[in-house]
């Protein structure tokens, strides 16, 4: 495996040591992480590409260890950070960092523009797409993963905030100790050509190689126990009138044997086997039904919501959401509005003023066509 500068460096300053020693297969803590790292990547990157609507490649991942110091001396100070990490019998903490440049980007082209000019104020509304593009990417890493590894391996939901390395260290276990660095190239179709950093702690993410490379110890079969010896326990009959009867002559310890008696096969009377008889379904079944069938489900609440109208928005649209701003809804004025049970259209009627309460006075019923009309469409 080829040496990045930083482990160089780090080999050169005495700050840091590159170790690639092979387990008892054969797999190394820096192998096992590159092979899982570009199945994974792979797989996020087409999630990340559908969400953008733009090719999106993570690839070419370099691994190291290295420490933290190390690793942000040649980093630029303002980056976006993403905690998360996976779950498989215990937790193992992950943390990506992201040039804020890059979130910036990535927030441009969510916002239906082509990222090429974007607003490089980093705010909450930034940091918080961000998260949502990396649940996107860390889903479906996970995913792949799991099928790599032959388990399951759920996803830690990512918590995304902004960082300042020149006034902030990296958080715990992050900010102290050797860690496990995994590099990937970021490209953004015709926009964006740069670098994504996904952090181990190293004592975790030795601990993850051990538990998916360690094969499992077979189980050995339970041993049969051990076969009673017969008793030879000899007794003395008595008579019938109560005087001792002489026991037969015994056999020399080297002649004695035992033969078990033959098993006994249980012995089962014949057994006829006849059709279930059912009756009849006729009219005489249904008119032995009481008629107020009904009243055994009065009682089951029912939710009756009026739907004023409705409207599709785009995800820009939705964010420039603000105090004041007018929805407009596809149903014209003085339309009138849907009432629905249980989320089902049952009926149509128009809005009215009860005591300075809303309120609906039905104009129309739908009838049984209708209504099986909206299950056939999927509403």
């Amino acid at each position: 495996m080829t040496l990045s500068q930083e482990q160089i460096n780090a080999i050169l300053e005495g700050t840091g040591t590159y170790e690639d020693t092979p387990d008892a297969d054969g797999n190394s803590l820096e192998g096992f992480f590159q092979h899982l790292s570009q199945q994974g990547m792979t797989a996020g990157s087409q999630a990340v590409s559908q969400a953008l609507g733009k090719s999106v490649v993570l690839s070419h991942p370099e691994v190291s260890r290295l420490s933290a110091e190390s690793l942000l001396k040649d980093t630029p100070s303002h980056q976006v950070m993403i905690q998360t990490g996976y779950q498989a019998g215990r937790d193992f903490p992950l943390l990506f960092l992201i040039k804020d440049y890059d979130v910036a980007v990535i927030f441009d082209i969510l916002m239906g523009k082509d990222g090429r000019n974007p607003d490089l104020e980093i705010g909450d509304l930034q940091i918080s797409a961000i998260g949502e593009v990396m649940n996107q990417l860390i889903g479906a890493a996970a995913t792949a993963i799991s099928a790599e590894l032959g388990t399951k391996l759920a996803m830690k939901p990512p918590a995304s905030e902004s960082l300042n390395l020149e006034k902030q260290s990296l958080p715990a276990p992050y900010g102290s100790g050797e860690l496990l660095c995994v590099r990937y190239q970021l490209t953004i179709e015709g926009v964006l050509d740069s670098e994504i950093f996904e952090l181990w702690p190293l004592s975790d993410a030795s601990a993850f190689h051990t538990q998916f490379t360690t094969p499992a110890p077979s189980a050995a079969p339970p041993a049969a126990p051990p076969a009673a010896a017969p008793s030879m326990a000899s007794t003395v009959p008595v008579g019938t009138q109560g005087h001792e009867v002489a026991p037969p002559p015994t056999m020399p310890p080297t002649q004695q044997s035992y033969a078990a008696p033959p098993p006994q096969q249980p012995q089962y009377p014949p057994q006829s086997v006849q059709s279930v008889q059912f009756a009849p379904l006729g009219s005489s079944t249904m008119a032995s039904q009481p008629a107020g069938s009904l009243d055994r489900i009065l009682d089951i609440p029912l939710k009756v919501t009026v739907e004023l109208g409705s409207s599709r928005l785009k995800v820009k649209n939705v964010l420039e959401l603000a105090k004041g701003s007018v929805v407009e809804l596809d149903k014209l004025s003085g339309e009138p509005v849907d009432l629905l049970v249980n989320g089902r259209l049952m009926a149509r009627g128009e809005v009215v003023v009860i005591n300075e309460n809303f309120g609906v006075r039905i104009s129309e019923i739908l009838g049984p066509e209708a209504r099986l009309q909206q299950f056939s469409d999927g509403g």
